[in-house]
């Protein structure tokens, strides 16, 4: 049974990470905001990847919205020639289990034509999930929260924008078109917005580094989906952080209310979240087919229905 290439991007104690900004000359006093940059995103299944380099090396990241922090992988640290930081020890709980890692420094780096200023990333253990993929680390929320960022997967692209929100600012353009969560409740700039399953409101956080969705066994439970349902369901193997794969459970569910839709019937992964307030994960198999800005000025997400 292969594993699903599921990157969840639940990595918690982010202290100490300096939070970069951009590098241009913009006027952050006039309203409004404009392009910084466009990077293009590849597809791999329904996980988006992006490239760049550190110290000049090609680099290859998931483009996770649920990772609080730019990650890389120990092959990563021993291919880039990157500075460690023994005295920083960082926890990570995510699918596989729990890791602990020490932080690097990177000094050069850029995400297509971003030029990302010097700052700490995590590690992940040479073990974990993404090792041998290809991938080098995740592009996560330390960096993508110093924009507003419009999320085009389905044509490929993201557009990082900067500038200044004020309260007749409107952001994005095609926002009456779309359909406004908000993100008030949102940890550690990752988003987490309301969805309902099976007329249960639960909070879900939106990553892109996962390639599916899951649904976290507690809630499941809340929700009279017991143990002995779900060992009469299908079995999958997810991928992530840790060091393991994890068996999960393939669970089909009457109605998913999200964003305006419905969807009737739909299967979820039902496997153990870490502690929290996150109940649910909506993953790449939802994303990667709408338009999605992430105001994170403005804590709201503006999803906008599918073709």
């Amino acid at each position: 049974m292969r594993p699903l290439f599921a990157l969840i991007g639940l990595l918690l104690l982010l202290a100490g990470c300096a939070t970069p900004h951009p590098d241009d000359d913009f006027d952050f006093d006039t309203c409004g905001v404009r392009p910084r940059v466009q990077i293009p995103v590849t597809m791999r299944g329904n996980v988006p990847l992006v490239f760049g380099s550190i110290s000049g090396k090609p680099a290859v990241f998931v483009l996770d919205t649920g990772a609080d922090a730019v990650v890389l992988t120990e092959q990563a640290v021993t291919k880039f020639g990157i500075d460690l930081d023994t005295r920083a020890v960082y926890t990570g709980v995510g699918i596989g289990g729990t890791t602990r890692s020490f932080a690097g420094v990177v000094r050069d780096m850029r995400i297509g034509d971003l030029v990302v200023p010097p700052h700490r990333v995590r590690l992940l253990a040479a073990n974990s999930g993404i090792a041998g993929t290809g991938v080098d680390g995740l592009f996560g929320v330390s960096v993508l929260s110093v924009f507003e960022v419009d999320l085009d997967l389905p044509n490929r692209i993201v557009t990082l924008y900067a500038g200044r929100l004020c309260p007749d600012t409107v952001a994005p353009h095609w926002a009456p078109r779309a359909v406004m969560m908000d993100a008030s409740r949102s940890e550690r700039g990752r988003f987490t917005v309301q969805v309902t399953v099976d007329g249960y409101k639960l909070n879900a956080l939106l990553d892109t580094g996962a390639a599916v969705s899951l649904l976290s066994s507690r809630a499941a439970l809340a929700m009279g989906v017991t143990p002995e349902v779900l060992s009469r369901d299908g079995i999958t193997m997810l991928a992530g952080i840790g060091p393991g794969a994890t068996r999960a459970a393939v669970h089909r569910f009457g109605t998913i209310d999200f964003a305006g839709e419905r969807f009737n019937n739909r299967p979820l992964v039902v496997t153990e979240l870490p502690p929290g307030v996150i109940d649910m994960i909506i993953g790449a198999d939802y994303l990667a087919h709408r338009r999605i800005w992430l105001s994170y000025a403005r804590r709201r997400a503006y999803i906008a229905p599918p073709p």
